[in-house]
């Protein structure tokens, strides 16, 4: 249970923290650190169980059917990662109090937090299942992070979640790989099945598509790039996401799998090779940047290439240098990108061509920034030397002909000849040698070396103790290493001194070769600088999407297109070539297919064709939109009757409800539409008409054969004969939605609440005007407000009372309307799990009141309070969401409804999820008529009125007339529609009929 309540107080991190930001601001890091603390502790009773020898698990169903549970199981791998991400989240959030501007920050620690707990959820997850959500969460949370940052983010964000979710998509086809070939979910388990030393192809093909997901994660070529494009992000988010955790998480992964492919060639090949070129071209990158941060990323490329090649040795000491050695860049990276925020605060730039000679003005930060250069350049007596001599000594042993070992050595050899390299860039080049001396000799310096250089310090100048005192890693590093290869039995011993020995005699060499650099980094810079490389990952990238958007452009160009008969002729294609010969040749030898006479048992039937024929005539001949309105609408209505006639309440109460507030939204959007459709040549008018009795035969016909010859399913069957029983319910359509089916239902009501928020982009982003008259069409232009403003006894005048006339009753009738409604609303809900009902038949009763507070207003405006419809759709969602979470708590699986009795009364949690549906729905009709509803050039996001909103105040202050409903204010008829506007212009009634 100690790490459900690990992962229980980083959940409350994330549940308190709107509330921390609203009241603390930035300051809200304190608590969050302080809650990352508490975390810690609560997991150290199952560390203490780890270090004891035992390995703690927890597991609950999740879902049955599959086989999947929700388990968690700790091992010295989890440790050391689980700390990684815990300790340095702290640091980085006690960094970010000082760092963060002023104010709300609330954006940047909630996903912070949502990535913690997904990270640490991923460390100890031991379902496959479950290790794949943490592992793409933690991609969406990078995501988010990087495009928090405005326009200099959003191509680099898109950039990184396309390679970070190309290697999803591996994993996601490993991990289904390995469930159907393994017969499990439980990760454990799979990585002890005997397949991967009986089927060496199948452990090939697994192998490829797991280094591959890791290589995205960690940035290993050809996969780097999204590592230098994610600087765009805040300081912050680098130190923790891009150096301590988020590239952990793909070493992570190549260390959990290692015990099935530690022994496979293609693993050994593919990370070696890949890792010592990603170390190589990393460091030679950073040497050629000027940007302190972009110098940081590449580094942080070339220190985690080592670290791969490193596990693909294999090895007992592989694995055991690769652990010492994530600990230590996680300890020296994080504190130097901390570092670079500080020289950014203090001078107000990172490139290193125009930063003063900062050490003696700073000295503080000089000293620790010296500290961590040195640890990642792998000088003693810290830990970094520590780790890189474990490193190259790891990468003797090198599976292979014997000089692979040495080959190996002398690459990572290379490579950290140039680690020194960059290493004293970031040094010297930062602090002492001043390039920017000459033109900002006097340059204003606000020193930050409070909190934040506290903050930077912790992890770097924890490296100094662990180097002098080495062995107090030996147990942590050999449980890590256990878990990495559970049937080894290591012994690691870290020390400064290990005698006269080949990764020494590396080092040294290293270190003569850095000396050299230093002694030289006057010419040596500019030179590197000057001959980058011409391009880089992002041009790549580029490339190839305007390489694949040309070659799809001629295939796309068929759908693309504002005429629907073409979208329909594809479709029509589609069933010509597919669904018609398969019911020409096959259903008519199948029984469940055999057609017989048909008998119209009901005389309704017969009129309800009759006048939907007849509607469906009036739609296609008419040319004027509000009457192809009213006949698509009385298409609709009397489909009711039909559903009615054929015993479906449920069905036929939505579709009724569902008709009233469409044709509401319809007339919303013709107010700012022609008065009548456009149409042009006969050729394409009997185009179009082909095509629509095609489809219409077409769906006809497919109806016919596939839904009303068949009889019922065995899924339908079991829900008639067992949903009584196991819901203690009457309503099946309700029981199907909220309970057997509720996943379905999550997924729509998130797809309804995305539609909301497209909605609002759309036409937030779109000018609100008329089209000017012209003589090809006949175009309804609305004048602007002020020259509604004549005196009294004009026609204006006149036009204004008598559309008052109107808007009066509906006022009148409202009073009565809208108690009886919102008790119907209720009501409906509440009789929703035995009778026809439920929240969204409710929502849809409670949306109608909406609807008519909106018809009844004096003036166009919002109803309600601005941000209201966006936080109804947020919360019905969540209130959903959290009904799931609840029912995996405390019952066996996602959404599984728990019951009860409450004084006799018998209650459900599915009626929690209705809530949800009721308010989502409630919400997304609210913006629709708020967004659509609202006159003016613009919408209003802050809940002030739009121009015309102002003017029409300017004719109700001089025309007094009834009671606006909505405010409660005097108000008179300066919102009367559009139709007050033609009359206040004069325009003849028998136009306004167009």
């Amino acid at each position: 249970m100690s790490m459900v309540w690990t992962l229980g107080v980083l959940a409350l991190a994330v549940v308190l923290t709107p509330l921390l930001n609203r009241f603390l601001g930035r300051a809200a890091g304190w608590p969050l650190a302080a809650l990352y603390l508490a975390a810690t502790a609560t997991l150290w009773p199952a560390i203490a169980e780890v270090f004891a020898g035992g390995t703690p698990t927890f597991a609950v169903p999740w879902v049955e059917a599959l086989g999947v549970a929700f388990a968690l199981r700790l091992d010295g791998l989890g440790v050391v990662f689980s700390l990684i991400a815990l300790l340095i989240g702290a640091v980085v959030f006690v960094y970010s109090t000082d760092y963060l501007g002023r104010g709300s920050q609330l954006s940047f620690y909630l996903v912070m937090t949502v990535f913690t707990l997904a990270m640490v959820g991923l460390v100890m997850a031991d379902d496959l299942v479950v290790l794949f959500i943490c592992w793409e969460l933690t991609s969406l949370a990078s995501f988010f992070l990087i495009a928090r940052s405005g326009n200099a983010g959003e191509a680099a964000s898109m950039r990184t979640l396309l390679l970070t979710f190309m290697g999803g998509l591996a994993l996601l086809a490993g991990v289904a790989l390995i469930v159907v070939r393994t017969g499990t979910t439980n990760l454990t388990a799979a990585l002890a099945s005997d397949v991967w030393t009986t089927d060496g192809t199948f452990t090939a093909v697994v192998a490829t598509l797991v280094l591959l997901a890791g290589f995205t994660k960690s940035a290993q070529f050809p996969f780097h790039v999204w590592l230098p494009d994610a600087m765009a992000a805040i300081t912050p988010v680098s130190a923790y996401l891009h150096a301590a955790a988020v590239v952990k998480a793909g070493i992570f992964l190549l260390m959990r799998f290692s015990p099935a492919f530690h022994a496979a060639p293609v693993w050994n090949a593919a990370l070696i090779s890949a890792g010592l070129f990603t170390a190589a071209l990393g460091a030679w990158f950073a040497l050629t940047q000027t940007d302190l941060k972009k110098l940081m990323a590449y580094s942080t490329v070339s220190q985690l290439g080592l670290i791969v090649a490193t596990i693909g040795v294999g090895t007992e000491a592989a694995l055991a240098a690769a652990v010492i050695h994530t600990i230590a860049h996680a300890l020296f990276k994080s504190g130097l990108f901390m570092m670079v925020g500080v020289v950014d605060h203090s001078t107000g730039t990172r490139d290193l061509r125009r930063l003063p000679v900062l050490w003696r003005r700073m000295p503080l930060s000089f000293t620790v920034t010296a500290v961590g250069a040195a640890s990642m350049a792998g000088l003693p007596p810290l830990l970094g030397f520590i780790s890189k001599e474990s490193l190259f000594a790891a990468l003797l042993d090198a599976p292979g002909a014997a000089w692979t070992g040495w080959l190996a050595l002398v690459l990572a050899a290379g490579a950290s000849v140039l680690t020194f390299a960059y290493c004293t860039k970031i040094l010297f080049g930062g602090f002492v040698d001043g390039r920017g001396a000459d033109r900002d000799s006097d340059h204003e310096l606000h020193p930050h070396e409070g909190v934040m250089l506290g903050a930077a310090a912790v992890p770097i100048l924890t490296g100094v103790p662990l180097g002098l005192a080495a062995f107090l890693l030996d147990a942590p590093v050999d449980l890590a290493t256990r878990a990495a290869l559970p049937l080894s039995d290591p012994h690691a011993h870290f020390t400064l001194w290990h005698g006269i020995t080949p990764e020494l005699i590396a080092t040294l060499v290293v270190f003569a070769l850095g000396g050299v650099v230093i002694a030289r980094r006057a010419a040596l810079w500019p030179v590197l600088e000057a001959h980058r490389f011409p391009v880089d990952g992002a041009a790549v990238i580029g490339a190839l999407h305007d390489g694949l958007r040309a070659a799809a452009r001629p295939w796309v160009r068929v759908f693309v297109s504002d005429h629907p008969d073409r979208h329909l002729a594809v479709l029509f294609g589609a069933y010509l070539a597919v669904v018609l010969p398969g019911l020409v040749l096959v259903a008519p030898g199948t029984p469940a297919f055999a057609v017989g006479p048909v008998a119209l048992t009901q005389p309704v039937d017969v009129v309800v064709c009759l006048l939907i024929a007849a509607s469906v005539v009036c739609l296609c001949l008419t040319t004027s939109r509000l009457a192809a309105t009213l006949c698509l609408s009385a298409i609709g209505i009397i489909s009711t009757v039909q559903i009615l006639a054929l015993g479906a309440p449920d069905v036929a109460l939505t579709q009724l409800l569902v008709e009233s507030l469409t044709v509401i939204v319809i007339m919303l959007v013709l107010q700012k539409l022609p008065t009548h459709f456009n149409f042009k040549t006969t050729p394409r008018v009997a185009k179009a008409s082909a095509i629509a009795v095609g489809m219409g035969l077409a769906a006809g016909g497919a109806t016919w054969f596939l839904a009303a010859r068949r009889p019922r399913s065995d899924v339908a069957d079991y829900y008639a004969g067992n949903a009584t029983d196991v819901t203690s319910a009457q309503n099946i359509v309700n029981v199907i939605l909220v309970e057997f089916r509720a996943l379905d239902t999550l997924g729509e009501l998130t797809v309804l609440g995305m539609a909301g928020i497209a909605i609002l982009a759309l036409v937030s982003s779109v000018r609100h005007r008329q089209l000017d008259p012209s003589p090809e069409e006949d175009r309804t232009h609305v004048p602007p407000p002020e020259l509604a403003l004549r005196p009294e006894g004009t026609p204006a005048h006149r036009a204004i009372t008598d559309a008052w006339s109107n808007v009066l009753p509906m006022q009148l009738v409202l009073r009565f309307m809208v108690p009886v409604l919102v008790v119907l609303s209720a009501l409906i809900f509440w009789r929703g799990h035995n009778a026809p009902g439920g929240g969204f038949i409710a929502a849809l009763v409670g949306s109608a009141v909406v609807g008519l507070i909106y018809l009844s207003t004096s003036r166009d405006r919002q109803i309600g309070p601005p941000r209201l419809p966006i936080r109804l759709i947020g919360w019905g969602v969540v209130i959903a969401v959290v009904t799931g979470l609840f029912g995996l708590a405390f019952a066996s699986s996602f959404l599984e409804p728990i019951h009860g009795y409450l004084g006799g009364v018998h209650l459900v949690t599915s009626m929690l999820f209705d809530v949800g549906v009721y308010l989502a729905v409630i919400g997304l009709v609210m913006l629709a008529f708020n967004l659509l509803g609202t006159s003016g050039d613009s919408l209003t996001r802050d809940g002030g009125e739009s121009t015309r909103e102002r003017a029409d105040e300017a004719v109700e202050g001089e025309l007094p007339g009834p009671l606006d409903t909505v405010r409660g204010e005097p108000a008179a008829a300066g919102r009367v529609g559009v139709r007050s506007r033609f009359l206040a212009e004069g325009t003849p009634p028998k136009e306004l009929g167009r």
